[in-house]
């Protein structure tokens, strides 16, 4: 469930969301405000260390310490395989 106020601008209801169009919303919020850090002057590479230090903090909360280095461990193979990367290919 989602509010539509976060598509529609003002809250009325929620709505059912797949978890995809939940992720795509998530994303599209954080995009925004990673672009409003730039307009600010704050250096792409700054935002990068604060939103994965965001993230981790988040999931470390959430699922816990061992939970999350497994994850951190899957992440250099991600990334060798283009998960993160603009021009990737989609099988």
């Amino acid at each position: 469930m989602i509010k539509d106020d976060a598509i529609a601008g003002e809250f009325t209801e929620e709505v059912d969301a797949s978890d995809a169009d939940i992720r795509r919303l998530a994303l599209s919020f954080i995009q925004e405000a990673w672009e409003d850090g730039l307009s600010h002057g704050i250096d792409s590479t700054a935002l990068a260390h604060a939103a994965l230090f965001s993230a981790m903090m988040d999931l470390v909360s959430l699922y816990g310490e061992e939970a999350v280095s497994k994850f951190a461990q899957e992440i250099p193979e991600r990334v060798e395989r283009g998960d993160y990367s603009l021009e990737r290919r989609l099988h």
